[in-house]
């Protein structure tokens, strides 16, 4: 639940720093690439034609606009993939990533003194993990079925 807020809050705060819409603000305290978003999709055409003033003034042309939007855009895109992935891998869930599964999983098996204990492990290396990580998982032995460690 805690990782679903913070997948939220990364969102709104993506979204916050890619959209504009106040027109009561000063464009010339703007960096360039708001004002760069600004003089392509602002609503006011007064507006967009002051920004296209001040970006004339920093030698920022279409194309560079463009150039800087498209970097900008990359960037939000991996903060927010990473994000997730840091999301996923503290909640513990599995999922594939290139081919191999991830997350973990109890395991349980006999342990030196011939006695069944669970284990917590990574499924994408098979090594032991704190147990910790597996808090709140049933304890089914599906990934390493067998007892033996």
């Amino acid at each position: 639940m805690r990782y679903s807020i913070l997948i939220t809050l990364s969102a709104i705060l993506i979204t916050g720093c890619t959209s504009s819409g106040n027109t009561s603000r000063d464009p010339a305290g703007e960096n360039t690439t708001t004002l760069c978003r600004d003089v392509s999709a602002h609503p006011d055409a007064n507006y967009r034609a002051r920004v296209a003033n001040i970006l004339a003034k920093r030698g920022a042309d279409a194309a560079k606009c463009n150039a800087i939007i498209a970097a900008d855009n990359a960037m939000a895109a991996g903060i927010a993939l990473t994000a997730v992935a840091v999301a996923a891998a503290h909640s513990g869930g599995g999922g594939y990533y290139g081919g191999r599964p991830y997350g973990v999983v109890w395991d349980q098996f006999y342990n030196q003194y011939y006695q069944l204990i669970w284990r917590c492990r990574d499924m994408a290396t098979g090594r032991f993990v704190e147990d910790y990580y597996c808090a709140g998982k049933v304890m089914t032995d599906t990934t390493w079925p067998g007892w033996r460690a």
